[in-house]
């Protein structure tokens, strides 16, 4: 039997149960939820399935759940939010969100000094009720070549607040935010990233192979804005000051 459930969809059982489905009260039909497996404190531990709500509120699990005696599962829906260029006013937000996401402030400071120093060419919020719950910022990235230096833009930081990570805050946040650089004229774009993640916008280590810089590996990639922005371009990415810390 359910034991509870509190506003945060969060389910308990006494015994040993599979779940095939489960209902979420006050959700409407077609929005996103993301199950995580329940934490001995309460709180989200590991992914354990992605579905959507269907009518009356019950969510279909295309696998069932093993849950064990006194233990359950927390089923978050997708956060209601929007994503739009930073404004003046968005800037503490901006901190919380970088602090809290990377446990730290040395990505809260690179946003800050990046932006005061005019390096800053796209930098997007995705706000849920009022709140700031995601940032992603892209600067300028020069590629020196031996024929002259290329544009570029590298994309960093990319933050999401804890409470609302892998709830597809960041997918959406990677595409408009390269969209954004699109429509203002850039081309290229590198990133230090995760390589199971930022593939799926168009980055590729392989297209990153004749930029030298202070990365390697298949956590450096590029993504061309343009078909061939990167055709023939070999040179050096030149980090702008406010990176010094990492390279």
């Amino acid at each position: 039997m359910n034991l509870y459930r509190d506003t945060h969809y969060t389910f308990r059982f006494a015994e040993d149960r599979l779940i095939p489905r489960f209902h979420l009260e006050g959700v409407e039909p077609g929005r996103a939820v993301t199950v995580f497996a329940l934490a001995d404190d309460g709180s989200r531990s590991h992914l354990l399935a992605k579905a959507r709500v269907g009518e009356g509120g019950w969510v279909e699990l295309a696998d069932s759940l093993v849950v064990r005696a006194g233990s359950g599962f927390v089923a978050v829906p997708a956060p209601v939010y929007t994503i739009r260029d930073e404004v003046p006013t968005d800037a503490e937000g901006v901190r919380l969100v970088n602090r809290l996401a990377f446990n730290g402030d040395a990505e809260a400071d690179l946003v800050e000094v990046l932006r005061a120093g005019g390096y800053v060419r796209a930098s997007l919020v995705a706000e849920s009720e009022g709140r700031i719950v995601g940032h992603i910022l892209l600067s300028d990235l020069p590629i020196v070549t031996e024929c002259g230096t290329v544009s570029a833009l590298a994309l960093a930081p990319m933050a999401v607040l804890p409470e609302f990570q892998n709830l597809g805050v960041g997918s959406r946040l990677v595409p408009a935010g390269l969209d954004a650089c699109r429509e203002r004229g850039h081309r290229i774009v590198v990133v230090l990233g995760h390589p199971a993640f930022y593939p799926r916008f168009g980055f590729s280590p392989a297209l990153a192979m004749r930029l030298s810089s202070p990365f390697s590996g298949e956590a450096f990639m590029a993504a061309e804005l343009v078909p061939g922005a990167l055709t023939g371009v070999a040179g050096r990415v030149e980090y702008t000051p406010p990176f010094g810390a990492w390279v």
